[in-house]
């Protein structure tokens, strides 16, 4: 036991020395509107980078289809756990909702600043707290229960109240704020562990392709709920066994609203393995259409209303991003040197520039790229250490997320043996 606490403990200290204390080690781009990229490595000097926690708290945001900063980027959500972080029964426990300032002089504060808390989160992707897209500098949503069930909030930082309360949990919004997904997180949170709610049972796992169950339509303004697709439908479009549990995750609206994407997911009958379409579904004429079926689709993000980038693997386990062409039904992929799963997300200012992420190597480092998609170049920012206690359910991933405006990369990390939210900034220092 000395011998492996010794050894962890100077793989961690190299681990700082090499990403943090070295600043050449730190390798930085700007990303000007729609310039090319400029490698910061021609600059003398790096960029400014933080962590952000409280003592005796785990600090997180959650996953990467969703920017922790408001609209004009003076704040930035996030989470902490007052409880173990190693532990997946802590999903049960309540967690702090608040924010850090980010100062006009690009200082951003290491002071958290609760405004509330929930019971209703997971370690991937938290309680789904978000900025209201119809007003992201003021009010949030997230998920929590209400009268014993779940559902969500929309509350005022400014105010400091609840201005209106949800009776179904929220996945996603639509980019006008009008709209909203809703799953079945206690079904989610029982076949993929991580991703939905534990607090509540599942009510539905006596059956594994329930009619009633599926993905919901929400109208934020008028509360209207409906069904628009039931996983027994789902079920019937695929060649599966009759004990196989189908369920739904990643869920998002396209950019203009007129779609909903997905992942419909089996768990195949007594067995850990499953398999994953990756589906659309368009609003107006309520078309169901396959994206991807061939190979094993992991993670994506939207590059533009009918362009996705998506990570994927085949048969053989050769990973790869993917471009698909939602509209001419085209996919290429795409020929950079990222061979692995990872989380990635477009520029907000450059759609040919990605940040994205991979797990933990064999040296247990996640690795933080940016990638120029125009010229098919990887550029790695740093090397982050994972520690083994954060593995499975209770993993730590980058899960890299962009600012409004492109010059701030922020992205949850335990290099530092806890988890903390790790802040870029990717501006050229003059």
């Amino acid at each position: 036991m000395i011998i492996k606490f010794l050894y962890l403990t100077i793989r961690k200290i190299k681990n700082i020395s090499r990403n943090f204390l070295n600043p050449i080690s730190l390798k930085v781009f700007r990303i000007v509107h729609k310039k090319p990229i400029l490698i910061a490595s021609k600059y003398p000097e790096i960029s400014k980078y933080s962590f952000f926690s409280i003592p005796s708290h785990f600090t997180f945001f959650g996953y990467h289809d969703k920017t922790p900063f408001s609209g004009d980027d003076s704040k930035i959500l996030s989470m902490n756990v007052k409880h173990n972080d190693t532990s997946p029964n802590s999903e049960c426990k309540e967690i702090d909702l608040g924010y850090f300032h980010n100062l006009p002089s690009n200082d951003i504060e290491n002071n958290f600043v609760k405004f509330s808390s929930t019971n209703t989160w997971c370690w991937q992707q938290g309680c789904m707290l978000q900025w209201d897209p119809s007003n992201p500098n003021r009010r949030v949503v997230y998920n929590t229960l209400i009268d014993g069930q779940y559902g969500a909030h929309l509350f005022d930082i400014q105010k400091t109240k609840v201005v209106n309360s949800f009776p179904n949990p929220i996945y996603s919004i639509s980019a006008d704020g009008k709209l909203a997904v809703s799953l079945n997180f206690s079904r989610l949170g029982r076949l993929r562990p991580g991703y939905g709610y534990s607090l509540l049972p599942d009510s539905t796992m006596n059956n594994s392709c329930p009619n009633d169950d599926g993905i919901y339509l929400m109208n934020l303004q008028s509360g209207a709920i409906e069904l628009v697709i039931n996983l027994y439908e789902l079920s019937t479009q695929v060649n599966c066994e009759p004990g196989d549990e189908h369920y739904i995750n990643h869920a998002s609206f396209s950019p203009d609203g007129s779609r909903i994407v997905f992942f419909h997911i089996w768990k195949l009958f007594n067995s850990n393995k499953r398999k994953i379409r990756f589906c659309s579904y368009k609003l107006n004429s309520s078309k169901l259409s396959i994206i991807e079926d061939v190979r094993t689709s992991s993670h994506y993000c939207w590059r533009d209303d009918n362009t996705i980038l998506a990570t994927n693997v085949d048969q053989f386990g050769t990973w790869c991003y993917t471009l698909y062409d939602l509209g001419n039904k085209i996919k290429k992929d795409l020929e950079i040197d990222l061979h692995q799963d990872g989380h990635p997300m477009f520029s907000p200012v450059d759609k040919d520039i990605i940040i994205t992420d991979t797990y933990p190597d064999k040296r247990g480092d996640q690795h933080l790229c940016i990638v120029d998609l125009k010229n098919n170049k990887t550029y790695e920012l740093v090397a982050l250490y994972s520690p083994l206690r954060y593995r499975g359910q209770v993993r730590c991933d980058l899960h890299p997320r962009w600012d409004r405006d492109g010059e701030f990369v922020c992205v949850d990390t335990t290099s530092n043996g806890k988890r903390e939210m790790l802040i870029i900034d990717l501006k050229k220092t003059e």
